[in-house]
Parts: C-alpha cells; structure tokens; sequence
C-alpha cells in the first residue's frame, strides 16, 4: 500500500485523486476508522462527582482511516475458522487492543507490543456487524474513554480473546493525546469476497 501511495506521489497525483484511486483498489486488507472526541463540558453526575456531559463531545482531530498488516498466525486463524473440521475457536477477531508503542506493523507479530491496559483504554470485545445476503464487510467497532488519567495511543489490533489469543489486523494510526474523558472509536470493517 505504501509503494503505491509514493508512486502515486511520485507522479504528481493530488490527495484527493489519490485516495479515489485507492478507495478503487481493492487490496482485501481491513481499514480502521480512528476517531478521537473530547467533552466540552461536565456535569454533576451520581454521588455530586463532575462527568463528560455526553452532548457535549466534539472532534479533537480529523478522523483517519488506516489499513492493516494481516499477521501470519492472523491469516491461518482466518482459514482454520472458514474451512477446517477441528480446531476451530469459540470466538472471532473482535477483541480491539491499544498501544502507545511505535510499532511497525509485521506478518510475523503474535503480540502488540506495550499494549495499554490501563486509564480505561485496556482490551475490549467490539461490536461486530457481519454481512448478510450478498454483503462482504464485517465491521468490529469499539469506543474506548479515557478515565483515570492521561494516556496516549497509536496502533491497535483485532485479538480472538480478552488476553492473549491470535492477533491479526495490527496498525497505526496517527498518536492521540487523551485526556480523562476523551473517547477513542476505533471501527475496523474488514473486506472478504
């Protein structure tokens, strides 16, 4: 994808073609759509304590929408759970995990590295929309709020189990700075046909 993205570059295609052209291309990788939200102001909530009031959320930043490095381990998991008679798991890729690491994304990562477990923003099981009749998206989305103190994130990956399990569609996003009550949505919708 990133060869692509610089010969486009290279040939003076504009932004906006490029993205066109990419849209086009159909790689059959997952996309994630990262979108990080900041309360604009709190209220009493149970107890006299101050929480987000929930209309007030705006966008700290642009949305941006990544693509995937598909893990070896990630893409026998996907055949084992499609065709095989035996050893097929209870549970899918639907287990979103953060990580503030710089990590370069690889097909032989089994784990992501320095993931967060902590300040609200530790591993959690997405909601997964599946395609019906002649559909060829799954989508896995989870919103994550930042609660007890800063924290700050930079990749994810799609796991089969609340810890350890089968990682697979590991990537980076641009890094979020969040405060307590900041919400990241990460929407992975991956494409099978």
């Amino acid at each position: 994808m990133n060869e692509l993205v610089n010969t486009l570059e290279r040939l003076g295609v504009g932004a906006a073609m490029r993205s066109a052209i990419l849209e086009a291309v159909n790689l059959r990788r997952a996309e994630a759509r990262v979108s990080h939200r900041r309360p604009g102001d709190w209220v009493k909530g149970p107890g006299g304590l101050l929480v987000p009031d929930a209309r007030s959320y705006a966008n700290v930043d642009d949305d941006e929408v990544v693509w995937n490095q598909k893990t070896n381990v990630g893409i026998v998991q996907l055949h084992t759970q499609g065709y095989a008679t035996s050893g097929i798991l209870t549970n899918g890729f639907n287990y979103i995990a953060l990580t503030n690491t710089a990590i370069t994304p690889g097909a032989g990562d089994t784990t992501l590295s320095g993931e967060i477990t902590s300040n609200g923003l530790g591993r959690a099981q997405g909601t997964v929309t599946l395609p019906t009749g002649s559909g060829t998206q799954t989508t896995v989305d989870h919103t994550f709020t930042c609660s007890t103190g800063a924290q700050a994130a930079q990749a994810c990956a799609l796991f089969t189990a609340a810890s350890v399990g089968v990682m697979n569609h590991e990537l980076t996003f641009t890094q979020r700075s969040l405060q307590v009550g900041d919400t990241l949505q990460i929407t992975y919708t991956i494409t099978l046909s």
